[in-house]
């Protein structure tokens, strides 16, 4: 059985509306001006950021982007010995919950098998993305006597094993997961396991590498990410989940100068690793400086690089699934991401 691990950046939330670091400020003040009483609390936030606008008479900054105007003002309480004020991790989490998609009320037409989360093709692409993960098959069981339907989610067995790590605070994986939970009858509920590593489990692990706006554990993105004491659980859990990986798959993430962090992750958990077969990436490069990055860091004969969107890359997963049984049953079998991701590459 093979184990793969997906790392997520911002870029895999982007599609269904989530800020990414170069959209973070504008979406904020968005939000503010749709209802500034309820986001009052931006203010000292604004407020703070124009505060540092002097920096742009000495030296080259981008205060459009939250992770610089974050490292900025981090630099400056960490010198005197204090922590990032906690405004700016209630705006964070803010912001985050508030572009985070809702899944709405699902209705199955007699064809249900093309809306199993319901309507929209995005919640489609990643709620499929999700079933992966979670190795599920969807069926209905048409009790034509009694006049009911009854919808299941079940959990292949024999399957291979997955597990993500992410760079991003939202709940879009747990809210399509929770989707599944509510709209079919489970074995078991599914959870994804994310307070610490267990060898053995076959529920899929989430590392969350900057915390989680769930738990209210919000590391800003900036320079000191190692700081806090809190994420020392899931970066155990990352490194665990890193050196037993046999496939290794970057989705959405453009591997910053500014992450080295991320590279010692990786160099020190392939200290141990014993089976690491392959390395694929999966990101938009509009002028090619993400694949060189990716090149001069992997020295791996078995690294893949592709320059696409992570919608295309969803849709291509999604082309590969089998549905539509003869009644009284239908299925739709969602664990054969592993064809669906080689054909992709391929391509």
């Amino acid at each position: 059985m093979d184990r793969i691990v997906y790392v997520l950046g911002a870029g895999f939330s982007a599609p269904l509306g989530l800020p990414v670091m170069s959209n973070f400020l504008f979406k904020s003040k968005d939000m503010y001006l749709s209802d500034p009483e309820k986001y009052e609390h931006f203010d000292k936030v604004f407020e703070k950021i124009q505060e540092i606008s002097v920096a742009k008479n000495y030296y080259k900054t981008n205060l459009f982007n939250i992770e610089e105007i974050l490292s900025i003002l981090e630099m400056s309480e960490f010198l005197d010995g204090l922590r990032l004020k906690d405004e700016f991790v209630r705006y964070i989490r803010d912001v985050i919950d508030f572009y985070t998609p809702r899944l709405g009320e699902i209705h199955r037409p007699g064809n249900w098998d093309d809306f199993v989360f319901g309507r929209g093709e995005n919640n489609k692409l990643f709620g499929f993305f999700v079933a992966n993960l979670f190795g599920i098959k969807f069926r209905e069981h048409d009790d034509r006597q009694r006049g009911k339907r009854a919808f299941f989610a079940d959990i292949s067995r024999n399957r291979n094993k997955y597990d993500v790590i992410s760079l991003n605070y939202d709940l879009v994986l747990e809210g399509y997961s929770d989707f599944i939970n509510e709209n079919y009858q489970v074995d078991r509920p599914l959870s994804f396991i994310k307070s610490q590593y267990k060898e053995g489990d076959d529920s899929p692990h989430l590392a969350k590498l900057h915390g989680c706006v769930e738990d209210g554990n919000i590391v800003p993105p900036t320079w000191a990410k190692g700081r806090d004491s809190g994420i020392v659980p899931a970066w155990k859990a990352a490194f665990s989940i890193l050196e037993g990986a046999s496939h290794l798959r970057f989705i959405g993430y453009s591997l910053p100068d500014a992450d080295s962090y991320i590279k010692y992750l990786l160099k020190s958990a392939v200290l141990k690793s014993q089976n690491l077969k392959s390395i694929d990436v999966i990101c938009i490069d509009s002028d090619g400086s993400t694949k060189k990055r990716y090149d001069d860091f992997f020295d791996f004969p078995f690294y893949r690089f592709k320059n696409c969107s992570v919608l295309d890359y969803l849709k291509g997963l999604l082309e590969t699934m089998p549905s539509k049984v003869a009644q009284p049953f239908k299925e739709v079998d969602a664990a054969l991401i592993e064809r669906g991701h080689e054909k992709f590459m391929k391509s």
